[in-house]
């Protein structure tokens, strides 16, 4: 069981080094891991590392929810890949903070490209017997991941409904002559994530003579055009969309694109394909987060009517409940050692979250909207009052900052929020969030009985900076960066100053000891 901790929320993506190209890469989490035990939080939770296809920005719309995403390989050190070229790749990259990710991509895969003929080339034995072991102990994904990453470059990237039929429709004869035709981009993929794994791997041996953890996210569903879906045609109904339901801010709901589940066919073949995918995750990560887990008890979905009114599946509460706990005790069983934490947010009716208590997955109390919704005045709850199996936190990837969100507030609020952590003698609720009252408001939070708090980076050091705006499509969704790099950050005495304050928080708390 995991023990009283504090952790930090950071995209892979986002984190910044001196050696990375573009964006944050595979071992630049060992800076980070070191960063952040330096200021008392021993995890670090990431967002799913998934790989998007062309053009695409969210790792929660995959062209895979099995593979890591290419772009996180260093290739720094790999077979092929010199100081000349390396150094080339840099000049087409640029030093600025954002860089387009189509450059990236263009620069990385070359270079990737480039490793593996280079490793054929050279046919290491040792190198190649990793490889096969690799590709055995991962067939249960990698054979049609790779097959299907093929042949999205071989129809150059046309969503695999608009293949040709055969191959659209996976007949074993169409599929082997795919195979033996595009045999040399296929274990190229494979070696693609042969090297990612083994840089990973080696993050995991070193947040384990840490003393770090990592934590990942297990995204909902794959979208319609995926490996997953393609090998898995059967376990979806590409006729609905996954969304979620009316709310406040969204009369008609969210449409999210993601093919619904079918849940039927997936029960009678044992939940296989989410076994899989809890299974890959345990093999990543200490640490996994359960996305939009109300959806596993009760999916809301939209039919191809844009004006036709979404519906639950399962329609009746009983059958939901029943659905859901048979799918988590399904993850539960593959994932081993590691601890599932549920991303209970949004529309979640309150026997679910009793459910997930009877389960001992923590969900999460997200400080800014935990409040006592029946009284007319809707006081904020003190987190003082947090069940200790919970997640506590100021945000997620999908909220404003803790600065943003004050400002927004009128005073009222604040004053209310401010009563509700027993901080008005410490914290002037009239001017702008500043550091001192933030950290009263961290304290507070940290203080909390939650087995574990979980702060995004931005609301550790003040930044106002998002990740993401939910309903939104801009380019500057998932592409956030830390504002400097990591040995900028250890060499600047404001935040090592920054540093030591949260390291007595997280002690103080009793989140962490050396």
């Amino acid at each position: 069981m995991l023990t009283r901790s504090a952790g930090i929320l950071i995209p892979l993506f986002s984190i910044r080094t001196r050696d990375s190209l573009g964006r944050g890469e595979i071992p630049d989490l060992a800076p980070m891991m070191d960063f952040a035990l330096s200021m008392g939080h021993r995890v670090i939770q990431l967002l799913p590392l998934d790989e998007t296809g062309r053009g695409d920005l969210s790792p929660y719309s995959a062209m895979s929810v099995m593979a890591i995403d290419p772009m996180y390989i260093s290739v720094g050190g790999l077979a092929g890949v010199g100081r000349v070229v390396l150094k080339r790749a840099r000049a087409a990259v640029g030093k600025a903070r954002f860089v387009r990710r189509s450059i990236i991509r263009r620069e990385k895969f070359a270079l990737l490209e480039r490793a593996y003929r280079a490793t054929r080339a050279r046919g290491g034995r040792d190198e190649a017997a990793q490889l096969d072991g690799f590709i055995e102990a991962n067939s249960y994904w990698l054979g049609d991941y790779a097959l299907f990453r093929a042949l999205k470059e071989r129809f150059n990237w046309s969503g695999w409904e608009a293949w040709p039929a055969q191959i659209a429709q996976r007949d074993p004869a169409a599929l082997a002559a795919a195979r033996r035709e595009l045999a040399e981009p296929i274990e190229m993929y494979a070696y693609w994530q042969f090297i990612a794994h083994r840089q990973w791997s080696q993050m995991r041996a070193y947040a384990s003579s840490r003393g770090a953890l990592i934590g990942g996210d297990l995204a909902f569903s794959p979208r319609g055009d995926s490996a997953e879906v393609w090998a898995n045609q059967d376990e979806f109904d590409l006729s609905r969309t996954v969304g979620a339901p009316p709310d406040d801010f969204n009369p008609k709901g969210q449409r999210w694109g993601l093919p619904i589940p079918n849940w039927d066919q997936m029960r009678a073949r044992g939940f296989k394909l989410l076994r899989a995918r809890a299974r890959r995750a345990s093999s990543l990560y200490d640490l996994i987060r359960v996305d939009h887990v109300v959806g596993l008890y009760r999916t809301f979905n939209f039919g191809s009517d844009p004006d036709a009114a979404g519906i639950f599946t399962p329609a009746d509460e009983a059958d939901q409940r029943l659905q859901g706990e048979e799918v988590i005790r399904a993850i539960q069983q593959e994932v081993g050692a590691a601890e599932l934490i549920a991303e209970d947010l949004g529309t979640v009716p309150p026997w679910v979250r009793e459910s997930l208590t009877r389960l001992g997955v923590p969900g999460y109390k997200v400080m800014q909207w935990e409040r006592d919704w029946s009284r007319s005045d809707e006081p904020f709850l003190s987190p003082a009052a947090y069940p200790e199996l919970s997640l506590a936190t100021t945000g997620t990837h999908d909220t404003e900052p803790l600065t943003v969100w004050w400002r927004a507030q009128p005073v009222a609020e604040r004053e209310k929020f401010v009563r509700a952590l027993g901080l008005e003698r410490r914290v002037n609720p009239r001017p702008m969030l500043g550091e001192r009252a933030r950290d009263a408001i961290l304290a507070a939070l940290y203080a909390a009985p939650s087995r574990l708090v979980i702060i995004p980076i931005q609301d550790l050091f003040g930044w106002s900076a998002r990740i993401n705006r939910p309903g939104t499509i801009s380019d500057s969704n998932w592409t956030y960066r830390i504002p400097l790099t990591l040995e900028r950050m250890r060499r600047s005495r404001a935040i090592q100053s920054r540093v030591a304050k949260l390291r007595e928080i997280a002690v103080g708390s009793g989140r962490f000891s050396s």
